[in-house]
């Protein structure tokens, strides 16, 4: 996840050119959403009920979840345990993306 500011907006999918467009020409940083997939933070995404995404997204999330905690505090526990257990779970998490092609 990145500290940049986006603007997400939720719209119709008919609107979606337009509002793209607009917001492009205003130099804004933007994700539009039209359908819940549409959304890239759609298990944190505050439009997006939970029980609207499949068992895949909510395991997806829980991986990308774990690996980010462990990044995050690869530093201050230096611990190869967990170094082991965070490129297990990226792995798992490639098998899963590879599945989706």
């Amino acid at each position: 996840m990145t500290d940049e500011s986006k603007v997400v907006v939720a719209a119709p999918t008919a609107q979606r050119d337009p509002i793209i467009k607009a917001l492009k020409q205003a130099g804004l940083d933007c994700e539009l959403i039209c359908q819940p997939q549409d959304c890239s933070d759609a298990p944190l995404c505050r439009w997006l009920a939970p029980e609207q995404l499949n068992e895949r997204s909510r395991v997806r999330f829980a991986l990308e979840d774990a690996i980010d905690t462990l990044e995050q505090t690869r530093h201050a526990f230096r611990s190869r345990q967990l170094a082991g257990l965070r490129h297990r779970l990226e792995g798992l998490l490639q098998s899963l993306s590879e599945d989706d092609l």
